[in-house]
């Protein structure tokens, strides 16, 4: 499928595109995600098991919908995820420079010591094993899929960095690190001279706002990007586990992940819910997990959402979710019914701030 077989869309239907981070790398505002893609009878395949033909048909939504960023990772099926997203491109016809392509590397693809991590070692080896999976010469974000005590961050910077110049990797960046993990390695990046991290790649939602204590100032402050994994809360902000018709076979009662206030939960549900009554997109009902999308789309931290979907109708109806616009009033209901409790020092400083008035005297 080349690019300009692509139907027209109209502009305000299709996902915005924003710079990620400091760079002038563009990405689509959804960003398709690939987990459910070439599971088995293992962890992955609790998320998924989509096989070639189901994937086709999801990436293919997705690229006509406007979206030109796909996130996959070496781990996701062992390698059977980079594999099918390779594929599908292929089989798609569509032409390499028209696709942003990320993928990550830390997890075990291997039984030895030297089999995961992201040590020099195992990053170059598992980066030439992704662009085979793939078929493609280059990687668009190269990611760290989290954060390894065993190596040294100096050795994992100096390996992307190595890359970068090689021509493997255009972008680097993080995933599941910690503020201050995610500080150290930028500047050890700016005092190396080495390539520019301009992303993290990290778990927010309406339920699980805890970014905002110290990852969320820090990514602003240094100009990082925010991509965001789960956007619904491992389908929890769906609504379908909250309510007396809840049915114990779902995703989350074999795979609870991430963990969740069930208490506090129901009650931002009961908000979404409030919100999405009487709205509509093309003639159908808002759902409550389109409400959840539209308000992270409202979040000037995030550059992308990695919607990820096992049918087509979850993905198109994710990817309709960037049509919703919040009132100012919707968003502060939200807000205050999912704001997380002030810790120390977020009281302290907010104080402490007092000192200075408006006049910045």
């Amino acid at each position: 499928m080349a690019t300009e077989s692509l139907p027209q869309f109209n502009n305000d239907k299709r996902p915005g595109c924003k710079p990620l981070g400091n760079s002038g790398l563009f990405v689509s505002e959804l960003c398709l995600g690939t987990m459910t893609f070439g599971g088995d009878e293992d962890i992955w395949g609790l998320i998924g098991q989509l096989q070639q033909e189901q994937a086709d048909e999801l990436v293919k939504i997705a690229l006509e919908a406007g979206i030109n960023f796909i996130d996959t990772a070496n781990i996701y099926g062992f390698g059977a995820s980079e594999r099918i997203v390779g594929q599908s491109l292929k089989n798609l016809g569509v032409r390499r420079e028209d696709v942003v392509l990320a993928t990550k590397v830390l997890g075990p693809m291997g039984d030895g010591p030297n089999a995961r991590g992201a040590s020099r070692g195992h990053i170059m080896s598992e980066c030439k094993a992704s662009l085979a999976r793939l078929q493609t010469d280059y990687i668009d974000l190269y990611q760290i899929h989290g954060f390894d005590p065993a190596t040294p961050i100096e050795e994992t910077l100096e390996a992307l960095n190595t890359l970068v110049q090689k021509g493997d990797v255009r972008y680097v960046g993080l995933s599941n690190w910690a503020a201050w993990q995610v500080m150290k390695a930028i500047g050890i990046t700016r005092a190396r001279n080495l390539c520019p991290i301009i992303s993290l790649q990290a778990y927010y939602t309406l339920v699980g706002r805890d970014l905002e204590r110290d990852i969320i100032p820090m990514l602003e402050s240094e100009n990082v990007g925010l991509m965001v994994w789960s956007p619904l809360a491992g389908g929890y902000l769906s609504g379908k586990y909250e309510g007396p018709d809840v049915s114990e076979e779902n995703r989350r009662a074999r795979f609870d992940f991430p963990p969740v206030d069930r208490e506090r939960g129901s009650e931002v549900i009961k908000v979404m819910r409030e919100i999405a009554d009487g709205k509509q997109i093309d003639g159908e009902p808002v759902t409550v997990a389109q409400i959840a999308l539209a308000w992270l789309l409202h979040q000037k931290p995030v550059a992308s959402i990695i919607v990820g979907a096992k049918r087509p109708e979850q993905l198109k109806a994710n990817i309709q979710a960037a049509q919703i616009r919040l009132s100012g009033e919707e968003l502060n209901a939200l807000d205050e019914v999912s704001r997380i409790p002030e810790e120390y020092p977020g009281w302290m400083m907010k104080m402490m701030a007092g000192y200075r008035d408006s006049t910045g005297s």
